[in-house]
């Protein structure tokens, strides 16, 4: 497992900085390192850093005079380790398997660069942003196109959806530009992408982005900046393409890279009532399955479990697209690897019958299950997704690096041993008094 360097410039930050730093030190990828800079705040930041690296052997604590949110990652960069890079700023929080997600992708596709989509956090209302519709690998030339039809997109420019290769960094020395004041992501992104082959687009948030009044990155956020910063960014822009296309392609393609000067970001709004927007804390509840209400719920683990489940499930089915009921099927039926009955997918998945009659119209429409039809027989379906095999038997492993943080080998051999003898036990009185009630006659 490669470490991973998460950089986080903090001004004045007292009031988020323990929601953000919770979020990357509670990642389902333990192999991380927290780099918290703090740039000369006025307020508690540091002292609130230091005692977060004092509770964590993985967080790296540094202050500096006031230099920018530039100079904070730039001095962060300098004392980075990790093999990949990730950025967050400290109004901002991380969904739990945003860094995992982000390096799986990056090795699966062999690629240089990560995109993630991210959510839009807005007032309390939670919207889900992504530029590109289809997940998967992209050359520099397809990633480009890609950008010239919404270059101000934040989904493009901002450091915090992607996921960076250190020894690109290194070998050719980006850095932000300290001079700049506002948009330097977007100049360190377009230095970077010069010594990319490959963009890997991954269909899944990797970050809650908040925009909050007063932090660094908002100190000199106007209009008369905006247009300034505009100005400036055009000619690294307006290179990236140069040298991204051969000379032809590049002059057909001018007018529209210089349509970067008027173009408006189309990923900046969370607006209630419209579809894909949500409350922040619409979640489900988890209080009563917490202390000393919780111990004494019978099955507590395995409720808590199906849930931390049901939490993957929600992110591979964003990932490809699909509902949580389709990804819910596709899951029990690879697991199964026989074909199944309608009745014993509602068993499996505690879902009703028309559900999962409706999702798995869908999957068949998909080409994604096959329907099997024995003659005399119950009309049955299997897996028929490949391509998805290897990501469904992964959430499984995830499920137990959660379940078993800290057990030996022993201790998880004697866990499914009893798991499974009180499973038996379970269903050994469930068919009993089945057999009971088929008895009685009619």
């Amino acid at each position: 497992m490669e470490k991973v360097s998460v950089i986080v410039p903090v001004y004045n930050g007292e009031k988020s900085i323990e929601r953000c730093a919770g979020s990357i030190l509670n990642q389902d990828y333990p192999e991380l390192e927290l780099i918290l800079v703090d740039d000369g705040s006025r307020d508690r930041s540091w002292e609130i850093i230091q005692a977060i690296a004092a509770a964590d052997h993985r967080v790296k604590a540094i202050h500096q005079e006031n230099g920018g949110v530039s100079s904070a990652r730039n001095r962060a960069l300098a004392e980075a380790s990790g093999t990949y890079v990730q950025f967050a700023d400290v109004d901002d929080w991380l969904p739990m398997d945003a860094t995992k997600m982000l390096v799986r992708e990056m090795e699966a596709q062999s690629a240089e660069l990560v995109v993630g989509d991210f959510y839009r956090v807005v007032d309390g209302n939670v919207s889900e942003k992504g530029s590109i519709e289809m997940g998967g690998a992209l050359t520099l030339q397809q990633y480009a196109n890609a950008m010239m039809l919404s270059p101000a997109d934040l989904y493009y420019g901002v450091l915090w959806n992607k996921l960076y290769r250190r020894d690109i960094i290194e070998q050719y020395s980006i850095r932000m530009d300290e001079n700049i004041s506002y948009s330097e992501d977007m100049i360190f992104n377009l230095e970077y992408l010069l010594h990319v082959k490959s963009v890997a687009i991954l269909k899944a948030p990797v970050y809650y982005y908040q925009y909050t009044k007063g932090s660094l990155v908002d100190q000199s956020l106007n209009l008369s900046s905006t247009i300034k910063m505009k100005k400036s960014v055009i000619g690294y822009y307006n290179e990236f393409f140069r040298k991204t296309f051969d000379a032809p392609s590049y002059q057909e393609r001018l007018p529209v890279i210089y349509g970067y000067l008027l173009a408006v970001s189309h990923d900046s709004l969370a607006l209630p009532f419209t579809p894909g927007t949500r409350k922040l804390n619409a979640g489900i509840d988890l209080s009563a399955l917490s202390g000393e209400c919780g111990a004494a719920i019978p099955m507590r683990s395995a409720i808590l479990e199906a849930r931390l489940l049901g939490r993957y499930l929600e992110t591979l089915a964003r990932k490809h697209g699909m509902d949580e009921a389709r990804i819910k099927l596709l899951y029990f039926m690879e697991k199964m690897k026989e074909p199944c009955s309608v009745e014993s997918l509602c068993l499996l998945t505690g879902m009703g019958k028309p559900a999962v009659i409706v999702a798995m119209a869908r999957l068949l429409a998909d080409g994604l299950v096959r329907r099997e039809s024995p003659l005399g027989g119950k009309e049955r379906f299997s897996f028929y997704a490949p391509e998805l095999t290897k990501e469904l038997q992964q959430l499984d492993q995830d499920v137990d690096t959660v379940c078993f943080a800290g057990f030996t080998d022993e201790e998880i051999r004697q866990y499914h041993k009893l798991e499974e003898r009180i499973g038996n036990h379970i269903l050994h009185h469930l068919q009993a008094e089945k057999a009971t009630e088929s008895s009685v006659p009619v």
